[in-house]
Parts: structure tokens; sequence; C-alpha cells
């Protein structure tokens, strides 16, 4: 009897064990993921709230936040868009862009890729313009990066954003990506 009653609860402890339990509060579809990130991670990134499971480095500034909105300035829940339809990156600072006369001068590039690693889109210095006027320090602590997909071939519905942002007249830059998919 001891055997049986042994053999019985050796089964139970494999079976409890192949078992994975999930349990959440709330509805995760429409829960926005969101990450603080604690000193043990980034001085740069220390405090900063960065949602939409986008990655970041920063060296030389204070980040505040990140994350994604669609073309009416409302955050995703999902890194989800439609074709033609664009997402923006927001990224909000701190400190961090050295300043003269009141201005700072950044410049930002991004490449959007496919899940395959193909580039279908590569900009190489977005705030080019402003190169010898600059942009208003308060304006350069707001930083937002579109990107659209115009067009894709069927099944093609996964995409990578990488961009990184920096200080033409010093030392500060944020390097980061996020995925985003297309849906019908």
């Amino acid at each position: 009897m001891r055997k049986g009653i042994f053999c019985y609860c050796c089964m139970m402890a494999i079976l409890a064990c192949g078992c994975e339990f999930k349990s959440s509060a709330g509805d995760e579809k429409t829960a926005t993921k969101t990450k603080v990130v604690t000193s043990a991670d980034n001085n740069a990134l220390h405090g900063a709230v960065i949602k939409n499971d986008i990655d970041l480095e920063a060296s030389g500034v204070k980040l505040k936040e990140a994350y994604l909105v669609d073309a009416k300035n409302n955050i995703l829940t999902e890194n989800i868009t439609r074709i033609g339809e664009k997402i923006y990156v927001i990224i909000k600072l701190d400190t961090g862009w050295v300043k003269e006369n009141g201005k700072s001068f950044i410049g930002a590039s991004e490449r959007i890729s496919t899940s395959a690693g193909k580039v279908v889109v590569n900009a190489d210095d977005i705030f080019k313009d402003y190169e010898v006027t600059g942009v208003d320090m308060e304006d350069a602590k707001f930083i937002s990066l579109s990107a659209v997909i115009r067009q894709a071939d069927p099944g093609l519905d996964a995409f990578v954003v990488k961009f990184r942002v920096w200080d033409k007249k010093g030392s500060g830059e944020i390097r980061g990506k996020y995925n985003f998919k297309i849906k019908d």
C-alpha cells in the first residue's frame, strides 16, 4: 500500500511540475506594457517610464518617458497600425542637450526594416534642416519620430524601427528600437 501511495504522490508531483499557471488582473489587451527603469539598469534612464516594449539606451541625457502614439496622439496599447497610418515614438527628456543661445542642435536617424532584415526606410538625419539654426531648447526635450508603411507585400506585416537621436554640439545620445505590426 505504501508503494502505491508513494507512486501516486510522485505522479502528482510530475504532473504539477508540467503545468503552467497564469493569472492577471485587468484586461491584458488594453494595458500598455510599461517599464519603470531602476538605478540597477542605467543612470541616464533611471526613473524613466518606457512603454510599448521600446528598447532604449541613453548617455549624456536624462530620459523621462518613451512611448508610442497613433496619428491622433493616442497612446498605443499594442504596437499595431494599418497601411498608410503613422506610428510615432515619443521621447521626453528631463535634461541633456547642450544649449547655445537658447537653442539645441540635435540630429535624428531612423531605419525601418522588415522582420527579415530588409531595409524599407533609411533616414540619416531627420533634423538636418535645423543644423544651422537649431531648435528651441524646450522643444528639443520632446522628440517625436514617425514611421509609416505605405505598402507591403502580402504576408509581410512585422517591422522593426531603429532610431538614434544625438547632440551635434555635445555627447548626448539616445538609441532605441521597437517592433510593430500592420493589421488589415
